[in-house]
């Protein structure tokens, strides 16, 4: 679907237009999956695959669908909703001359935005959908709420309780919520105000705009109606809200986000409402009671008070003295220049102390910017201590502090190792982290006894974990970030086997419609990075999949990426993998100790999905979006892989099969490989 073209249908005319897939990568015949407009309710955007709707764009709010609220951020893009009697339709088109887009159905049911970078003159995803498993229609049930950051995804609406606790015990949430009281006519009544929702499917619902744009007027209106459960405004264009939105009966596919405007209010009986008053009420007299307990203590308290004040604050003096009195460097994040203020200081006699003076038995571990010393702090506390390699003037080192203690500042997931804080003193550069008792995950799968000890139900868990931290760092983060040096050394083990990933050094952020970047200087490790970045310095979101994908068949095979065992033909692990693939003995792939305990076609799966992430060009490879939705979907169609990218054939004069057909216009010549797993840097001349 390109600018100008019309999703929708005409009634008069007896005309819909509707976007449907391709049967395969290379067959073009009809598919099973179809992006339609549906005629009945408000019109709503649905998918359908083999003719049952697998997921819903949410309905239009004059700005954008509800089920997409990254819509707003597409500067250069204007969509188009016409919802009439008769006609309704979605388009979209350009805001200036310098932005080319599409919309493309995939085989794999995924719907993807690419849009035309006319610097390299490639396409890239930059958004796709179903994004994750609470994408998937109707996931939780009726009047249930999917939220990602929950162990289960489903919960019920307030209000309502489990239909069949027992199969919500065994995740199968498919017949949904009940209301606690069934009767919603009785006084007392109330509406909770809900935010940050994808809404609720309106294939049922009714809109008014005959009412005032008052979101009381709505309010009463539902009021007066025994069967309406919710309501909101239609039309929140220009911050004038216009008309009103009624759900009836049940209540179907919501997601939780986390963020939005828009608020859905929810109908509830007296006693829930009763409820929330004393919530309320708690609240405040929880306030009241923290209130009155502070003032007594600065009242009885005072003058200490102001001694430990006036001490602290010379403390902070003497350290921001440290920061800018005996160096001459310049601390400017210009990615995050208020990244200070978002970080814990230390003094570097504390660190001293936890790391025993930075003695050599509590070094865990050396990079290419500093080494790494567990430590001890005074509540017993163990922290990880990276120390950057003292330099003179503001050079690479100093600018790979910066960046990690900018960007990491910014973030927080399960799957990313906490930031507890940095120490800046004279000419030293650290930064403490929260302690991984389990070591790398390149220690773990490559080690001769530590890897029996993660059998394959272990070793999917590491991967989705990984897949889920890419996927927050490239489009769930507060800021768009590519890390660029994805490997298994910078994955690390807690207590309890998740991955946390690490070494932010070398990560840049990227703006929201940004796609890819280029630089003279490569930063990364042979064998994870990705061809267009180790030959051209051009890198994106894409690039972090590449790497991705070869982390992924490492903990598969427990075979490293680069390593003198490989015989010939195959010099590297993709080589490996596409040679057994292609003579379908992926199954010799496996590493030893997960015969036992592995599901052999679920297996196939991932290494299938490897290859993907792996492909030579850019805009073969799917984003990390498609990804955990693969990595979690068995159901989902994978499409056949293209060939990876050797770093041997990147050549101008190469020979290709009909799975080689370049996408991208850019190539180079080899640059040489190294089997060394620490990262690199390469410097290009002007």
């Amino acid at each position: 679907m390109v600018p100008g073209m019309k999703l929708g249908f005409d009634s008069k005319q007896n005309l819909s237009w509707s976007l449907t897939s391709w049967k395969s990568d290379d067959d073009p015949s009809l598919g099973d999956d179809v992006y339609f407009m549906d005629h009945r309710g408000s019109k709503e955007i649905y998918i359908k695959t083999k003719n049952k709707i697998s997921f819903r764009l949410g309905p239009w709010n004059g700005i954008l669908f509800s089920g997409n609220p990254n819509m707003k951020i597409y500067n250069d893009l204007k969509f188009f909703y016409v919802n009439e009697k008769t006609t309704g339709y979605y388009s979209f088109g350009y805001t200036g001359n310098d932005v080319l887009s599409r919309l493309v159905m995939q085989p794999n049911g995924i719907l993807e935005r690419y849009g035309f970078s006319v610097k390299s003159k490639t396409w890239s995803s930059y958004w796709s959908g179903p994004k994750d498993e609470c994408d998937s229609y109707s996931r939780c049930g009726p009047n249930g709420i999917c939220d990602m950051t929950l162990a289960d995804f489903c919960r019920c609406l307030q209000g309502y309780t489990e239909i069949d606790k027992t199969k919500w015990r065994y995740r199968d949430f498919s017949k949904g919520c009940k209301r606690v009281v069934k009767n919603l006519c009785n006084s007392g009544e109330g509406f909770l105000p809900i935010t940050g929702v994808k809404f609720l499917d309106i294939t049922n619902a009714t809109i008014d705009y005959t009412s005032s744009n008052s979101i009381d007027e709505c309010r009463k209106l539902c009021m007066k109606n025994c069967s309406c459960t919710a309501y909101s405004s239609a039309d929140i264009s220009d911050n004038k809200p216009k008309g009103c939105l009624f759900w009836y009966d049940d209540l179907i596919d919501i997601k939780k986000f986390g963020f939005g405007e828009q608020q859905l209010f929810l109908r509830l009986p007296a006693s829930e409402i009763e409820k929330e008053r004393e919530k309320n009420k708690n609240r405040k007299i929880m306030i009241i009671a923290i209130s009155v307990s502070v003032a007594t203590f600065l009242l009885l308290g005072f003058l200490p008070v102001i001694i430990i004040w006036w001490r602290r604050n010379k403390k902070k003096r003497q350290k921001k003295n440290n920061i800018g009195g005996s160096t001459t460097l310049n601390f400017s994040n210009e990615e995050n220049p208020n990244w200070k203020d978002e970080l814990v200081f230390f003094n570097l006699s504390t660190i001293s102390s936890a790391t025993n003076n930075f003695l050599i038995d509590n070094k865990i571990g050396q990079g290419g910017f500093g080494c790494v010393y567990k430590g001890k702090m005074e509540d017993g506390e163990e922290i990880a201590v990276k120390r950057f390699f003292k330099i003179d003037g503001q050079g690479i080192h100093e600018k790979m502090f910066m960046n990690e203690a900018g960007l990491i500042a910014k973030c927080q997931h399960k799957n990313l190792v906490r930031l507890l804080g940095c120490c800046i003193e004279r000419e030293d550069r650290m930064l403490i982290f929260e302690f991984m008792q389990n070591g790398s995950l390149n220690a773990m799968i490559f080690g001769e006894n530590s890897r029996h000890n993660l059998d394959w139900k272990k070793r999917e868990e590491i991967i989705i974990g990984i897949s889920k931290a890419l996927l927050y760092l490239h489009e769930d983060s507060r800021f768009k970030i590519v890390h660029r040096d994805i490997k298994a050394a910078n994955v690390l083990l807690d207590e309890a086997m998740n991955p946390k990933i690490t070494d932010f050094g070398t990560a840049r952020l990227f703006g929201t419609d940004q796609m890819e970047e280029s630089t003279r200087i490569k930063i990364g490790t042979h064998g994870y990075m990705s061809p267009e970045y180790a030959m051209e310095g051009i890198f994106s979101p894409k690039s972090d999949v590449f790497s991705f994908g070869v982390l992924l068949l490492e903990i598969i095979s427990g075979k490293k990426a680069l390593s003198g065992y490989y015989n010939h033909p195959d010099s590297s692990l993709l080589e490996l993998v596409w040679r057994l693939y292609n003579e379908r003995k992926t199954s010799e792939l496996l590493d030893d100790c997960l015969f036992d305990s592995c599901v052999e076609p679920q297996v196939l799966r991932f290494i299938q999905i490897g290859l993907l992430c792996v492909q030579e060009y850019a805009i073969d490879r799917p984003d990390m979006s498609s990804v955990v939705f693969m990595l979690n979907n068995e159901n989902s169609t994978i499409p056949a892989p293209k060939r990876p990218g050797f770093c041997k054939r990147r050549n101008g004069n190469r020979n290709m099969d009909k799975n080689d057909m370049p996408t991208s216009s850019s190539i180079s010549n080899p640059i040489p490989c190294s089997t060394n797993m620490v990262t690199f840097t390469t410097k290009d001349g002007r």
